[in-house]
């Protein structure tokens, strides 16, 4: 599937480049043979690259939405759903610390050593 993508992206681009060449060698013949100026000839050149542009952004977020609705879709959680999570799950701790004699319910690490908290279960089975 990757290379299916990569291919894809690729002919996308080669087509592109393409295309830009070709448009480039239409515009020079007909200012060559007389039938546009310098001026008009870089005014369309320069609409078609302008079009093109709004094209790709168009793409490029439609790519953007299809990726994040395939992500929830499979249950992937955004930034933002995380960072809640994460907050209600501190306010929690806090919470059991008063109410528990400030005896934490996790030993909670420091996640900048890449450790997850580990939950110890045999404190006090009693508590649940």
């Amino acid at each position: 599937m990757n290379d299916f993508l990569k291919n894809g992206f690729l002919l996308g681009i080669g087509a592109a480049i393409m295309g830009k060449e070709k448009l480039e060698d239409n515009i020079t013949k007909l200012v060559q043979k007389g039938m546009m100026s310098q001026t008009e000839a870089d005014s369309i050149f320069n609409e078609f690259l302008k079009k093109g542009q709004e094209k790709s952004d168009s793409w490029n977020q439609d790519f953007r939405n299809n990726i994040r609705n395939q992500l929830k879709d499979l249950g992937f959680v955004t930034r933002e759903e995380l960072d809640l999570v994460r907050n209600e799950l501190n306010i929690l701790r806090e919470q059991n610390l008063r109410n528990n004699d400030n005896t934490p319910l996790t030993d909670y690490q420091d996640s900048q050593n890449g450790e997850k908290p580990v939950v110890d279960l045999e404190k006090d089975d009693n508590e649940f």
